[in-house]
């Protein structure tokens, strides 16, 4: 009799020769042995597929799917779950790792829910990836609701505490995902968080649990938030799009709900205009402006402007600056975000 599979772990890779054996062997060890790992090499140019074939030699838990060419993180996940075996569906990056009991205690302490949530730690480090300079720790206290209106209301929070966006910080009930037929989306930066909108609409029961067993890396050069994106503010006001219609369905888009998704807008708009400050976007001040100028007068600007308040000095003080509408200020503002980001990264990362 084939042993029950708790979970399937799926690891979409493409060119990660440097990084591939630390989160291999990061899951080989786990003390929740009713696994299986379902590695997807996303049609890799370097020694990835070797490395992943030597791993699926060594232990029989490894499946491996070899895509002929690159076809992006969506369709590599996808094609992960199409042969998952596991009750639930995880997910981990390639140049990350957990530690070993990871797994274990997000199923354990899930008490069976349709979505299993835990916090994770912010690895900061150097680009040789030899040490890691700031560690933060992103959780929210335990926690399980059954009930559909807390469920939906629970989405602000849980996207306030920096947990929403991701998929490789959650347990998802596989049978869940083929029975209303989930699946990632093409589109790029939120592909994951258009998914956790669509599944959250469909669950019945979620379970936050505090333990922060994975580390989420980020070396200096990919940590540059500032990276410069043409589309970022159109993507950021999609993802904004998402997860108020989410609310709004369920009836929860008021009061301090309506407040949060409108603190996050803001915050996600100032970062898009941090963005076009970068020398990679080859924008005039002027044009830098005329997308400020704009930004600030789109139909979810105004509308957020009007709600937002705030709850940390770092939302505070973004909702202050957006607010007062003046094209001119916010552009100076974020053009001094990006210069603490650039100039002082170990200084940005703290202030974080």
């Amino acid at each position: 009799m084939e042993e029950q599979i708790y979970i399937s772990i799926i690891i979409p890779a493409y060119n990660a020769e440097k990084v591939i054996r630390d989160c291999i062997e990061s899951i080989l060890s786990q003390t929740l042995k009713q696994i299986e790992i379902i590695a997807v090499d996303d049609g890799s140019t370097d020694s990835t597929r070797e490395i992943l074939r030597s791993y699926r030699q060594q232990d029989a838990r490894i499946r491996l799917i070899e895509k002929d060419r690159n076809e992006g993180l969506s369709a590599a996940r996808n094609s992960g779950m199409r042969i998952a075996r596991g009750e639930y569906i995880g997910f981990v990056d390639a140049d990350d790792w957990v530690e070993r009991d990871y797994f274990e205690s997000m199923y354990s302490g899930g008490k069976n829910s349709d979505l299993i949530i835990a916090g994770y730690q912010h690895d900061s480090m150097e680009d040789n990836r030899e040490k890691v300079y700031i560690s933060r720790t992103v959780n929210m206290p335990e926690e399980y609701w059954d009930a559909k209106k807390e469920i939906i209301r629970t989405a602000a929070d849980v996207d306030t505490a920096k947990l929403f966006a991701y998929t490789w910080n959650k347990l998802y009930k596989r049978e869940l995902i083929i029975k209303k037929e989930l699946w990632f989306s093409k589109q790029v930066l939120i592909e994951d968080f258009i998914f956790n909108t669509l599944y959250w609409d469909k669950i019945s029961s979620l379970c936050v649990v505090e333990h922060t067993g994975y580390h989420y890396i980020k070396a200096s050069k990919e940590a540059l938030t500032q990276k410069f994106q043409p589309e970022f503010l159109n993507i950021m006001d999609k993802r904004f799009r998402y997860i108020k219609r989410l609310l709004v369905k369920n009836d929860m888009y008021r009061g301090a709900e309506r407040e949060k998704l409108a603190n996050m807008y803001i915050k996600h708009a100032v970062s898009g205009i941090v963005r076009n400050c970068s020398p990679e976007g080859n924008y005039s001040f002027f044009e830098q402006y005329r997308r400020t100028r704009s930004l600030l007068r789109e139909k979810h600007s105004r509308e957020c402007q009007k709600y937002a308040k705030g709850s940390s000095r770092q939302e505070k003080l973004c909702n202050l600056i957006f607010k007062c509408n003046m094209p001119i200020v916010l552009l100076c503002f974020s053009k001094v975000i990006y210069m603490m980001q650039t100039k002082t990264k170990t200084v940005f990362d703290r202030l974080k």
